[in-house]
């Protein structure tokens, strides 16, 4: 019987390694919309930085000197930086994370119909090991009892036949 308490310990193993796999990948989805999330909020406060600048004055400036200069290409590449996080946060959520969503729902019904699979298959084994076997020990035991009535009589049409 050490077919099947291998194949046991196999199945505990796969279940094993399918919950692992499942709590990897709900922490990566945790981990990417918590990303996601902090990206946003990153590029709603750069945003909010560069509004309270007052930009007129800014653009006044803009010919007194090379700082105001710099002071202006700061704020418009800080400006630039938001629209990019911002752009790269809904990518992430609308492609990785949701792909990720899926594929987690995909490992969670092949779970299940891994469960499913195996428990159809360990009651096939019961009912062969169990109801079948059962039913040859039955019958062997029924042979075994006409195999002794027949030779019982046998033995009495043998000991009929000697006295005769």
């Amino acid at each position: 019987m050490g077919f099947g308490s291998e194949l046991k310990n196999s199945h505990e193993a796969v279940l094993k390694l399918q919950d692992w796999e499942l709590r990897l990948l709900e922490t990566v989805k945790k981990f990417m919309a918590l990303r996601i999330k902090s990206d946003k909020e990153y590029a709603s406060t750069l945003q909010n930085l560069c509004n309270q600048v007052d930009k007129e004055s800014t653009v006044q400036m803009n010919y007194v000197s090379n700082v105001s200069k710099s002071w202006l290409l700061m704020i418009q590449q800080t400006e630039q930086l938001s629209r990019i996080m911002k752009t790269h946060a809904e990518d992430l959520n609308s492609g990785p994370l949701h792909r990720l969503t899926m594929m987690i729902k995909d490992k969670q019904q092949v779970k299940k119909s891994y469960m499913g699979v195996h428990q159809q298959i360990e009651a096939e084994m019961i009912k062969v090991t169990k109801t079948e076997l059962e039913k040859l020990k039955s019958s062997y035991r029924q042979l075994i009892k006409e195999m002794n009535s027949a030779k019982e009589k046998y033995k009495e049409a043998l000991a009929k036949g000697m006295l005769s």
